[in-house]
């Protein structure tokens, strides 16, 4: 039989408002500044004649030392001391091509510019040195855009041998002068003039090659050239002519992502590729005769998956000395080797247990091959975005360099003893490996009892924590749930399958059974799915399917209630069959909750941004914050938060100040005040971490004294009345501070009801069976019940409307300590509770 024992002395709750000598929040010096790190990732790398090897891509270290995205190696890997390393931080670029002088291209985003040293470059098209310094002689100007402000870009640039270049991309004009999809720009950047390409291609050019004589050949997703049907591919004279000479094989719909010229003048093709009138299934591979006509002589396997190839990177085929192809595949064999004729060859042994498919190929001169991408895992290397594989396809373990990013903290849980437990995308600590979780001391330092390293662990980022009483860890990482035990061990109890698709949120229930959600489809096809205890599947949650009205179609967030009812949001179903973003509610079974109202989240007017729910937090009287990207709700202008009342409703009473940007999480205090965190701007808040009031406004104790420069994703409240945060930034307020932080702040904790309050507050019997019977003090405006679990979370709720007696359910809770709270008019009475 249950029994209750019941401790009648007020906790004292750490700082009271109003006492605390803080005037307003800081960095916490005392918690040691990590320095979070994760895998890069590199776009392309092009080899120069002298062996060296320059990569461009998105990482900010490399071996140790500050490299902002563009990095030259010498042929061994290690940093080339000559080259300046210095392209601005605020860019990426994503291709680097190299001229016949040593100079080289560089292909970015055109909404940031690009930089070198002082020379800055829009439009997403900027020309370095040899040295690496930036080439203020070459200017292009805005670059590409269209008339109509849609957004343009470009996707390669192929120099030519007299200074010149073609860029080619998306869109309808260049620094102002009409061209559709194709340029020729002179040696300083401007528009040449004399090219001749008439009305051009009527959709994006990917890609463009050079061919014998000064023609060139382009691929990519249009269908005419300068009103010549061609269907993806084309073949162009010196002056930007079409070239009637030429006839592509290629069918409606086609398109073209990469072209390699073989030296015999046959042409690789890669794309989606259709030669039947649109009958029969497209190939992602095929070889052209020099005029266009199909080489019948190749013969690549059309069931052989080779992954989707984009030439937006770098080059996805290239071809060897010998007539082999080699070729970018799927996500597990990153690239295969191909005959002359197509077939592959069995020869090749390449790594074969990647955890993603490359983003670019660079066959080097003397065989080698270097595949770039965004690996956390290859064959025997981890985390490492630049790997080079021997002429057999094995890999070189003499080529390791470590290219870095800033980590990221996605997730925070804090444990009884006081330490945190921290989940993310990142893959060193403080110079010690930490794959995507880590668990620290109070005072910030790397616990090095912690010890889950294993060889594979945690290849994917992790989204999400939950912490069981037990001291035992679920983790959702990528497409997999998985469990740990308080040493970090893996506990082998827990066998969940694996998911089609990325599990962003958990939510343990407090019988233990598990609710996973994310971007992936169930057998039933449901994006919820509820595990039991041991990981596998419950049959018993059943969730409405996504055909019905108000049905799930894409997730993003959810919470649960302390009846055990879900709150979800994301894209759902409407009745006249479209879609919207709103929130549906479940009861236990999962079926839907009617009595719940659903009403749509709409984006600005000409926003690029979809609207999207990132963060659902319950308050204790039942009311959802809701955290995202949004400008209005069922009608009413709102920026970026919300609050609905306990039906769905809204709560018209939070008024939340306007910001541009947008929220990643949401916290309530002890006290009822509101810790924002994400990516936005607000005239009356401090960016990025924000509180404010219990009505929405915001609140004047939190200033501008303690602000990330980046995405605040995760936040906490510890019992001392500090806050952690973790996220994407790198710094607070100036000083260093990497994904993780730990902040001291005013007006946190609850305040403590006056003693004659907490002595009249009484509950029996002792011990209780089954019921707890509680009576209020008569006159101090009881307003609110709380039993909390030993995670914080409240099992039982109730609204108070007067000081009567009351018995409180304690039915199918489980043994173990709880807090009784009670919220007066004058503070709070709070009781610890065990369950036995």
């Amino acid at each position: 039989m249950k029994t209750l024992h019941l401790y009648f002395s007020a906790l004292v709750l750490g700082s009271v408002a109003g006492t605390s000598t803080v005037q307003a929040q800081a960095l916490d010096f005392t918690f040691a500044a990590p320095n979070v790190y994760a895998p890069g990732t590199v776009y392309s790398v092009t080899e120069q004649p002298d062996g060296k090897l320059l990569a461009v891509g998105n990482f900010s270290r490399v071996n140790g030392t500050v490299v902002p995205r563009l990095v030259r190696f010498s042929a061994n890997g290690t940093l080339d001391a000559a080259f300046n390393q210095q392209v601005g931080s605020n860019a990426v670029a994503y291709r680097a091509r190299l001229q016949s002088n040593g100079q080289y291209l560089l292909v970015g985003f055109t909404n940031s510019a690009l930089q070198a040293g002082g020379v800055v470059r829009a439009g997403g098209l900027l020309r370095l040195n040899a040295d690496g310094s930036g080439d203020p002689s070459f200017d292009a100007g805005s670059g590409p855009a269209f008339a109509n402000g849609d957004y343009a870009g470009l996707d390669d640039v192929l120099p030519l041998a007299n200074g010149q270049m073609l860029a080619v991309g998306f869109f309808d004009q260049f620094n102002g002068v009409p061209a559709n999809h194709l340029v020729r720009l002179n040696a300083d950047g401007s528009v040449d003039a004399t090219f001749r390409p008439g009305t051009g291609a009527n959709d994006e050019v990917l890609t463009v090659v050079p061919v014998a004589n000064g023609k060139f050949l382009i691929g990519g997703y249009f269908e005419t050239y300068n009103g010549f049907s061609c269907n993806g591919l084309a073949r162009l004279n010196a002056d930007g002519s079409f070239d009637t000479s030429f006839a592509s094989p290629l069918q409606l719909y086609s398109g073209v992502d990469n072209l390699t010229i073989q030296p015999d003048g046959k042409v690789l093709v890669v794309g989606y590729l259709s030669t039947n009138s649109g009958s029969g299934t497209p190939t992602p591979l095929l070889r052209l005769l020099a005029n266009g006509a199909l080489d019948n002589s190749f013969f690549f396997p059309g069931t052989l998956a080779i992954g989707s190839l984009s030439s937006y990177y770098g080059d996805a085929l290239a071809v060897q000395n010998d007539g082999k192809i080699l070729i970018r595949s799927t996500f597990e064999r990153p690239v295969m080797r191909l005959n002359g004729n197509g077939t592959p060859d069995l020869s090749y042994n390449a790594v074969n247990d990647a955890t993603s498919s490359s983003s670019s190929l660079t066959l080097l001169r003397n065989g080698q091959l270097l595949e770039a991408g965004a690996f956390t895992s290859f064959g025997a290397t981890l985390d490492q975005p630049l790997v080079r594989l021997t002429t057999t396809g094995s890999l070189d373990a003499t080529f390791q360099p470590v290219i870095q990013v800033s980590g990221t903290v996605n997730a925070l849980l804090r444990q009884a003893d006081g330490k945190l437990v921290a989940g993310g995308n990142f893959s060193e600590v403080n110079g010690q490996q930490a794959r995507r979780l880590a668990r620290f001391n109070p005072d910030g330092s790397l616990d090095p009892t912690f010890t889950y390293n294993t060889r594979n662990a945690l290849n994917q980022p992790v989204y999400d924590l939950a912490w069981q009483s037990d001291g035992r860890v679920l983790v959702a990482a990528g497409p997999d749930v998985a469990r740990y035990l308080p040493s970090g061990s893996p506990d082998n109890s827990f066998a969940a399958a694996r998911f089609s698709g990325p599990v962003t949120r958990l939510l343990l229930q407090p019988d233990g059974r598990v609710l996973a959600g994310g971007n992936f489809r169930s057998s039933t096809g449901t994006s919820i799915v509820r595990l039991t205890s041991t990981g596998s599947y419950d049959p018993t949650f059943a969730l409405s399917p996504t055909t019905n009205t108000d049905g799930l179609l894409t997730f993003s967030h959810m919470a649960l209630q302390a009846d055990g009812k879900l709150v979800v949001g994301g894209r759902l179903r409407a009745a006249t069959g479209s879609s919207y973003t709103g929130l549906v509610r479940y009861a236990t079974n999962g079926s839907l909750d009617p009595t719940f109202s659903s009403s749509s989240f709409t984006t600005a007017t000409g926003s690029l941004f979809a609207v999207r729910i990132n963060t659902l937090t319950l308050q204790t009287d039942g009311k959802v914050l809701v955290g995202g990207s949004f400008a209005g709700f069922n009608g009413v202008g709102l920026s970026n938060l919300a609050r609905l009342n306990p039906n769905g409703s809204l709560d018209t009473g939070f008024s939340p100040p306007a910001s541009n940007g947008t929220v990643s999480s949401v916290a309530v205090q002890p006290n009822n005040r509101i810790l924002v965190g994400g990516l936005f701007a607000s005239p009356t808040t401090p960016a990025n971490l924000a509180r404010l009031l219990p009505d929405g406004s915001p609140d004047a104790s939190f200033g501008a004294t303690a602000v990330p420069n980046s995405t605040v994703r995760a936040i906490l409240t510890q019992p001392d009345g500090s806050l952690i945060i973790g996220g994407s930034f790198t710094s607070v307020s100036g000083q260093l501070s990497m994904a993780l932080a730990r902040l001291v702040a005013p007006n946190v904790l609850h305040v403590a009801a006056p003693a004659a309050v907490a002595e009249r507050t009484t509950a029996w019997p002792v011990p209780a069976h089954g019921q707890l019977h509680v009576a209020l003090a008569p006159t101090a405006h009881a307003r609110q019940l709380e039993l909390l679990d030993a995670l914080g979370r409240p099992v039982r709720q109730l609204a108070l409307a007067s000081s009567v007696p009351f018995t409180l359910s304690l039915a199918e809770l489980p043994a173990g300590i709880y807090l009784l709270r009670v919220t007066y008019a004058e503070g709070t009475v709070t009781r610890r509770v065990q369950l036995q």
